[in-house]
Formats: C-alpha cells, structure tokens, sequence
C-alpha cells in the first residue's frame, strides 16, 4: 500500500484495532487502520485472515473513479464510465516473486531497490505500529522511517 500511495502521500501516522477471530492464528489475525498521509489525507487498510473472504482485494478510491486490484484482475472504474478490466494469470501470493526478483539482481550483479534494508524496515515498521496501536486500543502511532 505504501508503495502505492509515493512518495507525495507516504505515511505519516495510523491508528489501529486488532483482533483475534482464529484461535490457530493468534496472537492477531485482523487489523483495521486508519493511516494518516504526508499531504493530510487519511484512509482506511483493513486485513484479515481470519474471516471466510476467499478472495484477495484491494479498493482504491480516487479522484475520478476506483481501482480495484485482484490476484487474477484490475478493474478501472471511471466515475460515470464503463469498467475496464484487466485479466492476468495469477501468479500466488509474492513469495515465488520476491525470490526471483533477488536471483536476477544477484545474476544482474546490482540490487533491487525495492529489496533495501530501508524497504524492509519501511513496511516492518508499519506492521509493528499497527500491532502497538492495536494493543494501545487505537492508540495513534507516528511513523519515522518511511522514505
């Protein structure tokens, strides 16, 4: 999400509520946050892998319509426009990328940028907040190391 929203709109602050719906996941299986961006717009980014949602889905609302994003599909939404999708084969969940993005910055013999020690600890850092916020009962955290 945070590479998403750039540079322009990073995250500054959030709040959270966590919760435990699957005992097998604990400590917490589900987040709802409010994340507070640079420009001072907020919005919501609520997760959950205890739920019985099968599908992975992320909604976008923008200026002049929504874009929503699939694990097989994008879909375009104008506002007063037909919906355009977009269909791609569904490759899994990140892992099977992320390795073969490392293996062909090793073969290229320079890094990835979006693999940096200060990626990680930009996306780390927000999945701590929003766990200390949720045991904080919403409690607002700022964020530091968002680049």
């Amino acid at each position: 999400m945070r590479i998403l929203l750039g540079t322009s709109a990073k995250p500054v602050a959030l709040c959270a509520y966590t919760t435990l719906l699957q005992s097998h996941l604990a400590p917490v299986d589900t987040v709802n946050s409010i994340w507070l961006t640079k420009s001072g717009v907020s919005g919501t980014v609520s997760m959950s892998f205890g739920t019985t949602f099968e599908e992975l889905e992320c909604n976008v609302a923008c200026e002049k319509g929504t874009v929503t994003v699939m694990p097989s599909k994008v879909i375009v939404q104008e506002t007063g426009e037909k919906p355009v999708e977009i269909e791609f084969p569904n490759e899994g969940f990140g892992v099977k990328q992320e390795v073969a993005a490392w293996a062909e910055s090793l073969v290229a013999g320079k890094p990835n940028p979006r693999q940096s020690p200060e990626e990680a600890l930009a996306d780390l850092e927000i999945l701590e907040k929003m766990l200390k916020s949720g045991e904080g009962h919403g409690k607002t955290e700022s964020l530091q190391f968002q680049p």
